[in-house]
């Protein structure tokens, strides 16, 4: 994929037209596929469940033709449940002898065979394709607006974090990091109870800096083969990286939803508790490098982390000090969640706007509840020390938000990075350009 990224036809890849294509992509066949997949995920062999979560299938898929599929797919689950579960009880016990790495290779490979039967489900997208998406939300009168105070003044031990044992893979060592989330309504969020963040870094030398950088929406690096995922492709450019695992994806999937679902299924609840519980998990995380390695740390996200850079930005000072980055690197970001929720042609796509106003939700109720989780009006670091990546023809979160909180937080002209590209283009960029890295890395070495 690094190859392919650098290619002539990586910078093909890198262009506004993906956009669109993605948009369709989503809404014909991974939207739909994975609703299934989650729906037999949570029925299992059960063919009257399954059929009660996917609408009326057409008379021809009989329970005999459903129980086969259903089968296949239970199977499969079953097998990457019982690798994770070996998977965790095998790197985090010291008296395990089997080889941490072989462990994280079989459930990489038993969780990629799981999500590939998500493509079994093909047929039964016609003649109509199931809906999309099993809406849980809650009435705006049933929901308390929290302050930033509120959300944040949680107490951060680092001391509750747990380490695997380490496994080395050319030149690179890797381990596993686990703990209680410090936030109080991901606790009541069922999978999503216990943080999870894989370490990446290079054998020799050691890092001097360390990144802790999220995804994206949907995206589950972590149950994936690693031969070049992000992590790698930033250890090989000298960084210490730490990967943490949001919530509602991979590790920390909710049953009965597919990865990723949960923030907008249970919308707009569901991406609060997301984005400021991965911003404490986050500044946890912080506190455990700095009492470990020292030296600088950045945080960084991606589109839907890049909302949780933009809290660690604006609130890490009511966090202790160790806890606290020395830089933050946003990527693909945008302004205020409500302007992305109605604004935004990724919301539009997974009508986002359309639920939540059959729910009840007002614009103006959104904005009140958002609030707690928009940028600040001034970041808690110093400007000169948080960078800036966009795509000038993002629809997706829109780019025009993203740069007035550049803008507004007046980070110098050095520190913002735009480029004629969209928002599924970026990471083809800066696998082709690691400006934007390399400008972190010299705003750590002047904070």
């Amino acid at each position: 994929m690094n190859v392919l990224f650098r290619s002539p036809l990586g910078a093909l890849l890198a262009k506004p037209w993906v956009d669109q294509a993605g948009l369709f992509g989503l809404r014909r066949w991974y939207r739909p596929l994975s609703r299934l997949w989650a729906a037999a995920n949570h029925a299992g062999t059960d063919t009257a469940l399954f059929r009660a979560q996917t609408d009326a299938l057409p008379a021809f898929w009989t329970d005999v033709r459903l129980r086969r599929l259903l089968g296949c797919n239970e199977r499969r689950r079953q097998a990457a449940e019982a690798t994770r579960m070996r998977w965790e009880a095998g790197i985090f016990d010291d008296r395990d002898v089997a080889d941490p790495r072989t462990l994280d290779d079989r459930r990489r490979g038993a969780a990629t065979r799981h999500l590939m039967t998500r493509a079994a489900f093909y047929p039964l997208l016609f003649p109509r394709p199931p809906s999309a998406i099993p809406w849980q939300i809650d009435p705006p009168d049933g929901v308390s607006m929290p302050d930033a105070a509120t959300l944040y003044e949680v107490p951060l031990d680092a001391g509750s974090i747990a380490m695997s044992r380490p496994f080395e893979r050319n030149g690179v060592r890797e381990f596993w990091l686990r703990a209680p989330t410090p936030s109080a309504p991901l606790r009541a969020r069922r999978g999503s109870e216990t943080m999870y963040a894989r370490v990446v870094e290079p054998v020799e030398p050691a890092a001097p800096e360390t990144l802790i950088i999220g995804s994206g929406l949907c995206l589950e690096f972590e149950l994936l083969p690693v031969a070049h995922d992000p992590g790698k492709r930033l250890a090989a450019m000298g960084w210490r990286v730490i990967q943490p695992i949001s919530p509602y994806h991979g590790l920390r999937a909710m049953p009965g939803f597919y990865g990723g679902e949960p923030f907008f299924a249970l919308a707009p609840t569901g991406a609060l508790d997301l984005i400021a519980g991965q911003a404490l998990e986050t500044g946890l995380l912080t506190a455990w490098a700095r009492r470990r390695y020292g030296g600088r740390i950045a945080v960084g996200g991606i589109s839907m982390s890049s909302f949780v850079a933009q809290q660690v930005a604006s609130h890490c000072r009511l966090w202790p000090a160790e806890a606290r980055p020395d830089a933050v690197l946003l990527i693909s970001h945008s302004g205020r969640i409500e302007d992305v929720t109605f604004g935004g042609e990724l919301a539009a796509s997974f009508g986002i706007d359309r639920a939540l106003r059959e729910a009840g939700w007002s614009r103006a109720a959104l904005a009140l509840l958002s609030s707690a989780i928009d940028p600040a009006e001034a970041p808690a670091l110093a400007p000169s020390r948080i960078v800036s990546v966009l795509g000038e023809t993002d629809r997706w979160v829109p780019y025009g938000d993203g740069l007035a909180v550049a803008r507004g937080w007046q980070l110098p002209e050095a520190n913002i990075f735009r480029y004629p590209l969209g928002h599924l283009g970026m990471p083809v960029q800066l696998a082709r350009d690691p400006a934007p890295f390399e400008r972190l890395r010299q705003v750590l070495r002047e904070a």
